[in-house]
């Protein structure tokens, strides 16, 4: 039995859109979620079947508690998919990231950043960035472009190294949190 929670085609359309630069990320989540009728636990128990956290982010984290560094997951994702998902892994981090309201109507989504970059002309995950220290950012796509940017050292995987690799911005590859481990030890 398949599960649908929102319109493919909607989803089909609006990752379209994206991909070829016609509409915003902003957009693309917005009009995604929005025919979303599930109550948020089935979604929920969904996700838990199905999302994995890259081997050895349990193992980053502790390591970077024990250099005394500040871990954030700062992501274009909800708070309520991504809580559930940690505290199964029995990890314990800092989240920055969208919430949703769930209405009759569809999810509405709650923007956890409302100010515009000045860099890209969204809000994105920049102004998220700390001001001071050396910043290592990890990530895998679109929404970690101008953070990742920002960065001192980058890790990347996936469309979030395509875009670094076009540009020619250096980065490291890495596959899982293992190999993030060896290149920051």
């Amino acid at each position: 039995m398949s599960v649908v929670f929102g319109d493919p085609a909607v989803v089909s359309e609006v990752e379209d859109a994206l991909r070829e630069g016609r509409i915003s990320l902003r957009e693309e989540i917005t009009r995604e979620y929005a025919p979303v009728r599930a109550p948020l636990d089935d979604v929920v128990d969904w996700v838990l079947d199905r999302v994995r956290i890259r081997p050895g982010f349990r193992e980053f984290v502790e390591l970077a508690r024990r250099r005394g560094w500040r871990v954030v997951v700062l992501s274009s994702g909800f708070v309520e998919l991504i809580r559930p998902t940690l505290e199964r892994a029995g990890v314990d981090v800092e989240i920055l990231a969208n919430s949703v309201a769930i209405e009759p109507s569809g999810w509405r989504v709650i923007w956890r950043e409302e100010t515009t970059c000045t860099v890209c002309g969204e809000e994105c995950k920049r102004g998220a960035l700390p001001a001071d220290g050396e910043v290592i950012y990890i990530g895998d796509g679109i929404s970690d472009r101008c953070a990742a940017l920002a960065s001192d050292r980058v890790f990347a995987t996936r469309g979030l190294a395509r875009y670094l690799e076009d540009r020619e911005v250096e980065f490291e590859r890495f596959d899982d949190f293992f190999d993030v481990i060896r290149a920051v030890s």
